[in-house]
């Protein structure tokens, strides 16, 4: 009896973390469900558009901006992050433009579904209906309608949508 309850409680408590969090976003759509194991730095950088999903422990840093579009999947143990560094390690901790010239946006555009494990890097845009396949590291823009898969993540096959 006593597990039922810290379970109904845990439950109940991790469902108002992730509304408190949705609360932070830029813009946040109808229908959304983010688990409240997420980390979004900087929500007020993150968007996200109706009827998408963000699974179990993804990490979003959305210093530079992060979007997702309408009707995305974002499996667990993601990570997206818009914030880069610059090479030289004597440079790296100095907070000035140098660092900022590396930092981009990512886009994630609608219909997406990003696979457990992937790593999109700043800068990157993936187009429409695209996926990505598990454990991938995406380093450059995929365009709409295409498997991506592997570390650096590559072309697999264009996808044939129904009309």
């Amino acid at each position: 009896m006593i597990k039922k309850i810290v379970f109904r409680l845990e439950r109940w408590f991790l469902g108002l973390k992730s509304e408190r969090m949705k609360g932070d976003f830029k813009r946040c759509g109808t229908n959304v469900s983010v688990d409240a194991t997420c980390q979004v730095i900087y929500p007020q950088n993150f968007a996200i558009g109706d009827n998408s999903l963000i699974a179990p422990y993804t990490t979003i840093y959305a210093a530079f901006g992060v979007t997702v579009g309408k009707n995305c999947l974002i499996s667990s143990n993601c990570g997206i992050s818009s914030i880069n560094h610059v090479i030289n390690s004597d440079d790296r901790h100095r907070d000035d433009q140098d660092n900022i010239k590396y930092s981009k946006p990512v886009v994630i555009d609608d219909n997406v579904w990003i696979g457990m494990n992937v790593c999109v890097l700043p800068g990157v845009t993936i187009g429409k209906n695209s996926i990505i396949g598990s454990g991938s590291v995406v380093t450059k823009s995929v365009p709409p309608n295409e498997i991506w898969v592997g570390n650096p993540a590559r072309f697999i096959k264009k996808l044939e949508l129904n009309a």
